[in-house]
């Protein structure tokens, strides 16, 4: 399970195709909007903007601008090709269609039919080591045009966005038959002259783009001999969405044009939000920019006749960070509902702003939050609930106000900031790279490459002000000076089978890997028996079984309504699930399943059961 899977190809073939789908669009926009988004990067949204909106016009030593021929840019039409070519494709050329409508001297192909000239498509090929063709691409553009035609076809492109929002009926769903019918009769001629079929080809594109690949899906059964009919869809930021279940429609919650129109009928709510869900399109996933960020930006309304808002709309945007969400070690926990926070901060604002779910101009997430860091220096925040916080590279610092969390600090050195005395917190390690933190209300936090922790302390004027003590990780416990934080007690396992038992006073168990078989003695007692199928018993007191990760075929022996069952980062949780949607009877045990991992409670029946005492992270 991922949000970007699609038609149950599973996870690895839905992510190569996602990862396609993304470098052929990117490429349909031949770098574009490749000024703005490095003058972004460097100045900000800020008090920087007019830096950014010149780099968008004329570009920089690291950028090209809109306006062609300023001798100092590099040749970004190189890049993008590069880049597409990088990723396997190549493109395919009007000769090679033996087409003869409109192309450009980049081999953009344009619409046929008056009206729709400024429509623009890619096609491009993968080919084996032998030079044979195995998959064909087709990718859409957005509302825009070549630099030396850009006001032009853009003007025509928003006629055609206007058009496709106001009428005539089934503007939109006809838009790719209209535009582009006798350029996709010629390269069906081609693919099956390649002896490919319709599952050989990917078919995407952004924006107006996202609009013809979903129109183009509305008409693949009827037109072209139905060639297309099993072809892949994937659209980014489409204002539309196709009527069949064929398409994967991918876009920010705070993109104003993703899904604008309601199927692909305008309606009064698409002026301000609209984030209804839909079948076919992820629904929560966040861009973290300087405007969502800005409260002084967000006092005017969200709308998408709000310029400002479109920052949350551009190509690059989404290649960056929707790759970055591909990519999390979050990824399989996530789903096409999950709320999904992707930083996108300018340098200038990153530096003192936290990336965190602040739920704007949207319905209330659900379930837990999916934060991703950049590959700079992020400030990361979660909040009350269960969060998941991925810094990757840079060096990143987070907070977090409770709740079950997993924090995996990634590269760099990064630092956990308790925003409390330590003395509010225990701390275990298990010898294998995580360190668990409980907090004084009894939620837990599993975090990995976290080299520092930051508490405050009483300070000046007897406690009246707080200082802040950092404490820096070693095998013992957390150090400040001369004085050690100890872990808690704790037993470990190692690869194979072990047999573990706890003191009489409480312990954290770690099976690690293996079939452990884990005895809890008198005390209050952890227990997080790790991979391989283990048995977990109970030996009294008010126990925790912790459950991460694909964690085996595992049985627990002696639970009571005073324990606690944890589900901390497993699979095959939707938004809102709670335990009855994971719990069934089998003779007298109760079986909670997650994916292909298990746990029985035995001698325990479903009823018994609350919701106090089991947490699905």
């Amino acid at each position: 399970m991922g949000v970007y899977d699609y038609k149950n190809f599973g996870t690895a073939d839905s992510t190569a195709l996602f990862s396609d789908a993304m470098a052929i669009t990117l490429y349909s926009y031949h770098n574009l909007d490749n000024g703005f988004a490095a003058g972004y990067q460097h100045n900000g949204f800020g008090l920087g903007l007019p830096a950014t909106l010149v780099t968008a016009l004329i570009g920089g030593i690291d950028s090209q601008g809109v306006i062609p021929g300023i001798p100092w840019n590099p040749d970004s039409e190189k890049l993008a090709l590069e880049a597409v070519q990088k990723a396997g494709w190549t493109p395919i050329t009007a000769a090679q269609l033996g087409y003869d409508g409109k192309t450009d001297a980049r081999g953009t192909f344009f619409g046929e039919k008056a009206g729709y000239t400024s429509a623009q498509v890619e096609i491009l090929g993968k080919y084996d080591a032998q030079g044979h063709l195995t998959e064909l691409g087709i990718a859409f553009r957005g509302t825009s045009g070549p630099r030396e035609i850009l006001i032009g076809d853009s003007i025509g492109d928003v006629i055609n966005d206007l058009l496709a929002a106001f009428g005539p009926a089934d503007y939109a769903k006809n838009y790719v038959g209209e535009a582009f019918g006798n350029l996709l009769n010629d390269v069906v001629a081609f693919a099956q002259a390649n002896g490919l079929s319709g599952k050989d080809v990917l078919v995407s594109g952004h924006s107006l783009g996202g609009l013809a690949v979903n129109s183009m899906a509305d008409l693949s059964g009827g037109k072209w001999g139905g060639f297309f009919a099993d072809a892949n869809y994937i659209a980014y930021a489409s204002p539309t969405q196709s009527s069949t279940d064929k398409v994967l429609n991918i876009g920010y919650e705070n993109d104003p044009v993703f899904r604008a129109l309601d199927g692909s009928t305008f309606t009064s709510a698409s002026v301000g939000v609209h984030d209804a869900p839909h079948a076919s399109t992820a629904d929560n996933i966040v861009s973290f920019n300087d405007h969502y960020a800005s409260t002084a930006w967000n006092v005017l309304p969200y709308s998408i006749l709000n310029i400002p808002t479109w920052i949350s709309h551009l190509p690059t945007g989404y290649g960056d960070g929707m790759t970055r969400v591909m990519e999390s070690k979050f990824y399989d926990l996530t789903s096409r509902d999950s709320t999904i926070i992707v930083a996108n901060l300018s340098n200038p604002a990153r530096a003192n702003t936290w990336v965190q779910d602040l739920n704007r101009n949207a319905e209330t997430h659900k379930g837990s939050t999916f934060i991703i860091g950049s590959d700079g220096n992020d400030l990361i925040q979660g909040g009350g609930g269960n969060d998941y916080l991925e810094g990757r590279a840079g060096n990143d610092s987070f907070r977090d106000s409770g709740g079950y969390n997993v924090i995996l600090g990634g590269q760099g050195s990064n630092t956990l900031d308790l925003q409390q005395t330590i003395k509010h917190f225990d701390f275990a390690n298990d010898g294998a790279g995580n360190l668990y933190i409980r907090d004084a209300s009894g939620g837990i936090s599993l975090t990995r490459d976290i080299g520092s922790f930051v508490s405050r302390e009483p300070g000046f004027l007897w406690g009246v002000f707080k200082d802040d003590v950092v404490h820096s990780v070693t095998s013992a416990g957390l150090k400040v000076g001369n004085n050690l934080t100890a872990y808690e007690s704790s037993v470990k396992g190692a690869a194979g089978a072990d047999t573990l038992k706890a003191h009489a006073g409480g312990d954290w168990l770690f099976g690690l890997e293996g079939n452990d078989h884990l005895l809890g003695g008198a005390g209050n007692d952890v227990f997080v028996g790790g991979a391989g199928n283990d048995l977990l018993e109970s030996g009294g007191g008010t126990d925790t079984f912790l459950f991460n990760g694909a964690f085996g075929q595992d049985r627990v022996v002696g639970y009571t309504a005073d324990d606690k069952l944890v589900f901390l980062g497993v699979q095959g949780v939707l938004p809102g699930d709670d335990f009855r949607a994971h719990a069934s009877a089998v003779g007298q045990d109760t079986v909670l399943t997650f994916g292909g991992d298990s746990v029985t409670l035995v001698g325990v029946a479903p009823g018994s059961l609350n919701s106090d005492g089991i947490v699905i992270a």
